[in-house]
């Protein structure tokens, strides 16, 4: 499966991002994003992101985001 560079999945209380085909289920202690760039044109863009390196699960498999989302749809 194809995905674009970034994707970030949520359920509000768990996050999971794929970064260019790397997944990060876990560490991620802050995630800003912005809908809009300095022109006021709406694009996405990440403008911050903190990671807890001692925690954090970094993964070059993208079946493990597949699952993080999987698990996610089950829980509505």
């Amino acid at each position: 499966m194809e995905f674009p560079k970034v994707v970030i999945a949520s359920d509000g209380q768990h996050t999971g991002v794929l970064l260019d085909g790397v997944f990060i289920g876990q560490g991620i202690s802050r995630l800003d994003f912005s809908t809009h760039n300095k022109d006021g044109e709406r694009k996405s863009s990440i403008r911050f992101m903190d990671i807890d390196v001692k925690n954090a699960s970094l993964q070059t498999d993208e079946r493990k985001f597949l699952e993080f989302c999987e698990g996610i749809a089950e829980k509505e």
